[in-house]
């Protein structure tokens, strides 16, 4: 009799507990809706292409989309273009100038305030995100949608899902960082409108490839892991921390010890097994990028900035089988693994035996590397750009 009163108490515990996410998930998705347009634009081709804007959603400190815009922006300006970058949410100046030199000090172009870009005539504007694409297309120009991943996948399916999905398929003239976002696009969607894309950049002088005694692996009694860890499913928040647990509890048997440093969200983001350093400046991250033995990141969507980090600074490289990393490096530039212990800890128990492994990973990589970066990816949109002129 208790037992069945107490598993009615958890029921309806539950039960008052989904009531309470379905009303915070229909406030949040009435108040998008307020905003978004779903309409198919026709989008007519400018006369010239001289002023470029970039619409984002606010300005963030250490936000690695944003930092990949303003960069794409500062080659575009470099290129005699004239470049904006506009906030659609209310946000002060002087609080935009510092996240935006806190993300790239040596940027270019002018920042305009929610109230300001209203009022702007660009001859090509561009979307950053699903969110913008509303905005963007109420503004005079040339629409295109500057594709980083496929947002979609932030979601679990349902209707931020949806919305997101219909954006690239509204008109606007995609180009995608990558691929792969071009490839799912033009796979899940009823595209409508051109879909270029352009390389996968690094910026390699910030991330300088320094000595590493791969050699010196085969006799480590402790293994530092620099782990990039997010609270949102594509990085695997839960299965990271669980796959490590692990893994430290196979080279504890060993005798080696595991210490796990994560990095890139809050410090009050929990990760079990390890210490979370919080946000990380570019100092910051590369010298725990050269004290670290292993980089790990979970590129299950688009690729991120974080991976060409750490190889660029020589760091090996731990990737997932079931993520996007080989659309971006060629074989045999990480060890990539499964969702199995097991799996990660024998690759790795081969690579601290014949660290040539990892020697020659870092190599092909650094050959990659020098085949890409901002300048040439820069060049590629402006080409794009340059071609959409009557």
């Amino acid at each position: 009799m208790i037992e069945a009163v107490i598993r009615e108490g958890k029921r309806v515990l539950l039960s008052g507990m989904h009531a309470v996410q379905a009303r915070v998930e229909r406030k949040q998705v009435n108040a998008i809706l307020e905003r978004y347009d779903p309409e198919i634009i026709v989008n007519r081709k400018p006369a010239k292409a001289e002023t470029v804007l970039f619409l984002v959603t606010r300005m963030v400190r250490f936000h690695g989309g944003q930092t990949s815009v303003l960069r794409l922006g500062t080659q575009l300006a470099r290129q005699g273009f004239r470049v904006g970058y506009a906030v659609y949410k209310a946000q002060s100046r002087e609080e935009m100038e510092y996240c935006v030199s806190s993300n790239l000090k040596d940027w270019r172009g002018e920042l305009y305030t929610r109230e300001e870009y209203a009022g702007l005539k660009p001859d090509i504007v561009i979307a950053t995100s699903w969110d913008t694409v509303s905005f963007v297309k109420k503004l005079p120009g040339y629409k295109m949608y500057f594709v980083q991943d496929y947002e979609p996948y932030f979601y679990a399916f349902g209707e931020r899902f949806l919305l997101a999905k219909k954006t690239y398929e509204q008109g606007l003239h995609m180009v995608s960082l990558g691929s792969w976002n071009r490839d799912m696009i033009e796979r899940e969607c009823r595209v409508c409108s051109p879909v270029d894309v352009v390389d996968f950049p690094c910026e390699k002088k910030e991330y300088p490839m320094g000595v590493r005694d791969y050699a010196a692996y085969r006799m480590k009694k402790k293994l530092i892991f620099a782990v990039y860890l997010k609270y949102y499913g594509k990085r695997l928040p839960c299965i990271i921390p669980y796959l490590l647990e692990g893994l430290k509890r196979e080279f504890a048997k060993d005798g080696i010890e595991l210490e796990i440093r994560y990095f890139g969200e809050a410090r009050n983001f929990k990760g079990s097994g390890g210490r979370n350093l919080g946000m990380l400046n570019k100092k910051q991250l590369y010298e725990l990028y050269r004290e670290a033995d292993f980089g790990m990141t979970a590129s299950m969507s688009n690729v991120s900035l974080v991976p060409y980090e750490m190889l660029a600074s020589g760091l090996p490289l731990i990737e997932f089988e079931d993520g996007t990393f080989s659309y971006f490096f060629p074989e045999g530039c990480a060890t990539l693994t499964s969702l199995s212990c097991s799996d990660l800890y024998g690759k790795l128990k081969e690579a601290l035996a014949n660290p040539d492994i990892l020697r020659e990973q870092c190599e092909r990589a650094r050959k990659h590397l020098d085949t890409v970066g901002w300048e040439k990816t820069g060049k590629q949109f402006a080409d794009v750009i340059r071609g959409c002129v009557q």
